[in-house]
């Protein structure tokens, strides 16, 4: 059987920052796009798949995902590890749903789930993991309770915050971390709004700390992402080499300009707060966090505009938790309201490979690329929540294998 496919006559949306071609042709030889034209091409020797009327995308990339956080109440631990794991599994079967063919996990996924999709044992999308984020005592992954003294332990499907205080705590934790197959380090360097013991406008980790951190990353050509909401909080991550920034609902015009001087990345996440504020106290949610919840997501706009007026890098991540894991792509209609459609899908493709390290292979339809292709029914530029129904993935292509086929359905 030929390894090779033709996608005949589709619009194709290469997200390089060109306009899309119409009535374009991409050729798929093994793993790779190896062809793609104005004119039809030979295919004598490939499967020929008619696009007539669809649109073709990059695979998606979410930037910021959390895979084995199956609620959003910091009771993951209490559940039992065979629940954690269908649920971790299932979200991941649906990334592919979706076409989301690549992942950075922001925390608490265990390298299990990576090698179990590596050696075919389970579908998901390629992963990128922080393994344990990262905490200072009190900090946003310092889930204890002000009542409780022990640590929370990993169950080998679910990996708490390590909590390090000191560059010599910091620098063991961030080795830690790598030994159990981290491909980034994640930081906590404000509070947050699902921790019980902090708040989003903390300051967390000292220079010295972020910096030993940044360092052990270094010394294994990996990098740090860090969760930060306030100016003080970016302004020192800059300063201390972080990549990129999460969240950053806080950022003003100084602290923006000095994540753009850098070359850091800013990874906005908007979707879980508008479903956490949807859902949140239904769910269970304490007030006190929905409450923070409704002050981040009532500067994330704002800070989107900060961040594009000022030229920053902005790459895409959902951050939703629990029973949301199915609504990643949800974030780009956000994104749209401020950047555009075509940007938001930019930022979720060729960004986010760029941020990643991975943009010589993914993140735009590129001859020579990775095959990670997306067969959409209708267009996401005409109508960015094309991409929050799964009816319109008629395929999705990861290294060429085609992965998901509902052409038929």
């Amino acid at each position: 059987m030929s390894t090779s496919l033709i996608l005949a006559n589709a619009t194709v949306i290469t997200a390089d920052g060109t306009d899309p071609l119409e009535n374009a042709f991409i050729r798929v030889d093994g793993s790779r796009i190896s062809r793609i034209s104005r004119t039809p091409i030979p295919s004598t020797d490939a499967n020929v798949i008619d696009c007539t009327g669809m649109t073709v995308i990059p695979g998606l990339i979410d930037a910021h995902t959390h895979i084995s956080a199956g609620d959003y109440l910091n009771k993951v631990h209490l559940l039992p590890t065979a629940v954690n794991a269908a649920r971790g599994f299932r979200a991941l079967s649906e990334c592919l749903d979706y076409g989301i063919t690549t992942i950075r996990d922001a925390g608490f996924t265990d390298y299990g789930f990576k090698q179990a999709v590596l050696e075919g044992s389970a579908e998901g999308p390629r992963m990128h993991l922080a393994i344990a984020p990262l905490s200072q005592t009190g900090g946003h992954s310092d889930f204890r309770t002000r009542e409780e003294d022990d640590y929370r332990r990993a169950d080998g499907i679910y990996h708490p915050g390590m909590v390090a205080d000191g560059p010599d705590a910091c620098r063991r934790a961030a080795r830690e971390v790598l030994r159990r197959g981290a491909d980034q380090i994640k930081i906590m360097a404000s509070g947050g709004c699902t921790s019980p013991t902090d708040s989003v406008d903390h300051t967390q980790f000292t220079d010295e700390e972020m910096r030993a951190i940044a360092y052990e990353a270094r010394a294994q050509e990996k990098y740090v992402m860090a969760h930060a909401y306030t100016p003080q909080s970016i302004l020192a991550c800059v300063a201390a080499g972080i990549r990129s920034i999460e969240h950053g609902n806080g950022v003003d015009e100084e602290a923006a300009d000095a994540t753009r001087e850098s070359g850091t990345f800013a990874v906005p996440t908007v979707a879980t707060y508008e479903l956490l504020l949807r859902d949140g106290l239904a769910g269970g949610m304490p007030e006190d966090q929905v409450t923070m919840v409704k002050k981040v997501l009532g500067t994330a706009y704002e800070a989107l505009e900060i961040l594009k007026d000022r030229g920053v890098k902005i790459a895409s991540g959902s951050d939703v938790l629990g029973p949301h894991q199915g609504y990643k792509t949800y974030e780009l209609e956000l994104k749209a309201r401020v950047l555009g459609a075509q940007g938001a899908l930019e930022a979720s493709t060729r960004t986010n490979a760029e941020l990643i390290g991975v943009d010589q292979d993914l993140g735009t339809i590129t001859e020579g690329k990775l095959a990670d292709v997306v067969v959409l029914s209708r267009d996401p530029l005409a109508d960015i929540t094309a991409l929050q129904d799964k009816s319109n993935f008629q395929l999705v292509l990861s290294e060429g294998r085609i992965l998901r086929d509902r052409r038929n359905a």
